[in-house]
């Protein structure tokens, strides 16, 4: 029980992140109380009690899910702004936003790297290093981002996301700018 207590706080934090932990915290905190001050009382009592319990937690619950579908811009990832991409990064998104299947290549064999999508290979020499890791970072950078997600195994397909086109979309709007 010691460690309940040691651990209470991180508990709390934890639960705060999201909005099912919240309701989760409001309903074992309800729990508690209802079963420390009424654990005594006639059976009737305590049924209604929790039925009235039940009702508050529920009602909160559906308050708060209609509140976050009725102001979505303050889900994560909705109206955010576009992510800093690095140059190489930026010219993977762009070039597989144009792409009419959406799709990215990031084949390795033999001595070779080939990189390319939309019909243009961006990168096919692997005797320079140093931008071979660059590319690599930048597909990474993609991927971590959710901009492109892996198909396969072997980490060599990659699509675009509905965030990537959206980012894709972003930058493009930006590079007009004056």
């Amino acid at each position: 029980m010691d460690q309940l207590f040691k651990s209470l706080p991180d508990i709390i934090k934890a639960a705060a992140q999201s909005q099912l932990g919240i309701l989760a915290l409001l309903v074992v905190a309800l729990s508690i109380l209802a079963y420390v001050f009424f654990a005594k009382a006639a059976v009737k009592i305590r049924v209604g009690i929790f039925v009235l319990l039940f009702a508050g937690v529920f009602g909160f619950g559906v308050a708060m899910f209609h509140a976050s579908d009725a102001n979505p811009s303050k889900l994560p990832g909705v109206g955010a702004p576009a992510p800093v991409l690095s140059k190489e990064a930026r010219t993977l998104l762009l070039a597989t936003a144009s792409d009419p299947s959406g799709y990215l290549l990031y084949e390795k064999f033999g001595a070779s790297v080939d990189l390319h999508t939309n019909g243009a290979s961006l990168f096919t020499d692997k005797s320079d290093h140093r931008a071979l890791a660059t590319w690599e970072s930048a597909l990474k950078e993609l991927a971590d981002q959710g901009l492109l997600v892996a198909h396969g195994e072997r980490g060599e397909v990659y699509e675009i996301t509905r965030k990537g086109y959206e980012a894709a979309a972003a930058e493009s709007r930006s590079a007009r700018l004056p």
